[in-house]
């Protein structure tokens, strides 16, 4: 059995501490800043623009998203592969909904999904399956 690359290892737990944070204390902190900020922007409309800081709430299934592919990627490397770039994918995009630190981690694991040792491990687990 081959072993696992260090950085499909890491890939995955770094997923796992951005989904928890996604799901424990990012939708708290983008819904103070953004919230706050717009409040204060719409003063004038009786603070109207605080209702868009409902959006950091949109992080929370983004995070049990990032937390499943985290634990596959631990569990069963193999063939979390394909689950790990979609998930990293999802945390890119989810910078539009203020998740920096997800799309820092989604950058990382599709860097670390495209490293050749990486990329070689998974599409050998492939070749052994089929």
């Amino acid at each position: 059995m081959q072993e696992v690359p260090a950085r499909m290892k890491t890939a995955a737990i770094i997923q796992l501490v951005s989904g928890a944070l996604n799901i424990f204390v990012m939708p708290l902190v983008v819904g103070m800043v953004i919230g706050t900020c717009m409040g204060v922007l719409t003063i004038f409309l009786g603070g109207i623009g605080a209702c868009c800081g409902a959006v950091g709430w949109i992080l929370v299934p983004i995070g049990i998203f990032e937390v499943v592919s985290g634990i596959m990627g631990l569990t069963n490397p193999q063939s979390a592969g394909g689950i790990m770039k979609i998930a990293a994918i999802v945390e890119l995009v989810s910078i539009l909904f203020g998740g920096l630190l997800s799309a820092i981690a989604g950058g990382f694991t599709m860097m670390s999904l495209n490293d050749p040792e990486v990329a070689g491990y998974i599409e050998g687990a492939r070749h052994f399956e089929g």
